[in-house]
């Protein structure tokens, strides 16, 4: 566990130039954006984004940091995390392997990089919403609780069924056809949720249930997780033992499933027989493996479907995670998918590019 891997200071004389130069950075950013994607009025994308991030910039160090950044009264320290390091990698490779592969299709490369951004806010705020939804109880009384995402709480389906829908909404907005782009998409997803995995496991989120203390890839966290804090609270340890029960690496366990569907579907892109195919096969493939490693998971926060029905429902076998659930919706979709398109496609009797 390595939750945060370094921490950059920013001494009080300098709070000022770093405030301008990492927005005046991101409008820079995406003017070159906005010039490979023939916009005209680059001076007004410039001014939107650099103001829109200097807002964001010091209202951030403002509720995080407790200082104001244009006058900065102590040494201001950032820990950057990694698990935020690995999540942006996830996306940034993903996205740039989507746009690769959708360029060789004959898609357009621009439109990918402009749709992965509106896909990253719409999960994110997916996955916030469903984590809400399952932990209603919890955040009824504490409204403010709902946006401080920082503190954690967000829920891979989610921002799954956000970026779906977004997707969608875009698409036909752009009018790109979806499967293809899905096509050239959905594979990449699987690497980045490996890389995300691994954060997981560096932030010590996610975790596993207890294991046999001999099981050679038994994962032990620390007091400062949220499994300790998890184990505390449930009585599994006391406060005070010097780390978790050996418990299942989850996290591991679905970033390696999650690297071989990568690997897979990269070995079946030059094989794609129809369109929606490498979309139904991510699906088809995922869903299985999400539901094997829920039966390992310890983090009961995630929710159970039937735990309205009380304590005698809550460790029947038929109790559902939540996760579980959405699987096999999502394996059915998967089918569905598979099903239509070939059919279609034996019609059509029309070769794709891959």
């Amino acid at each position: 566990m390595l939750p945060v891997l370094f921490t950059v200071t920013i001494p009080p004389s300098l709070g000022l130039v770093v405030w301008l130069a990492v927005s005046a950075a991101s409008g820079a950013w995406q003017v070159r954006s906005a010039r490979a994607a023939g916009e005209k009025n680059l001076w007004k994308t410039f001014a939107t984004w650099t103001a829109g991030t200097a807002v964001v910039l010091f209202a951030a160090v403002n509720a995080l940091g407790g200082q104001n950044i244009l006058h900065l009264q102590r040494p201001l320290a950032i820990p950057i995390h990694t698990y935020g390091i690995l999540v942006a990698a996830g996306f940034l490779v993903a996205m740039s392997l989507a746009a690769r592969a959708a360029e060789r299709a004959g898609l357009s490369r621009d439109k990918v990089f402009d749709l992965s951004f509106g896909i990253l806010v719409a999960a994110m705020i997916g996955s916030r919403i469903l984590f809400i939804i399952v932990n209603w109880d919890e955040y009824a009384h504490d409204l403010v609780g709902i946006v401080q995402f920082w503190k954690g709480g967000l829920v891979f389906y989610g921002g799954f069924i956000g970026a779906v829908l977004f997707s969608v909404w875009y698409m036909r907005r752009h009018e790109m056809p979806f499967l293809p782009y899905a096509d050239a998409m959905g594979p990449t997803v699987a690497i980045g949720q490996a890389l995300g995995r691994l954060g997981c496991f560096s932030a010590g989120c996610c975790w596993g249930g207890a294991c046999d203390a001999h099981y050679a890839f038994a994962a032990r966290f620390p007091p400062e997780s949220l499994a300790y804090q998890s184990q505390v609270s449930t009585r599994l340890i006391t406060a005070g033992a010097p780390s978790t029960i050996p418990i299942h690496p989850t996290q591991l366990y679905e970033a390696l499933g999650c690297a071989l569907i990568f690997l897979f579907l990269t070995y079946w892109r030059s094989r794609k027989r129809f369109h929606g195919e490498l979309l139904a096969l991510y699906l088809m493939l995922y869903a299985p493996l999400r539901a094997i490693v829920e039966t390992f998971r310890g983090d009961e926060e995630r929710g159970r479907v039937f735990n309205f029905l009380g304590g005698w429902a809550q460790h029947a076998w038929w109790n559902l995670s939540t996760s579980e659930l959405l699987s096999i919706g999502i394996f059915a979709a998967g089918i569905a998918i598979y099903v239509t398109q070939s059919k279609r496609a034996i019609s059509a009797s029309v070769p794709v590019a891959a």
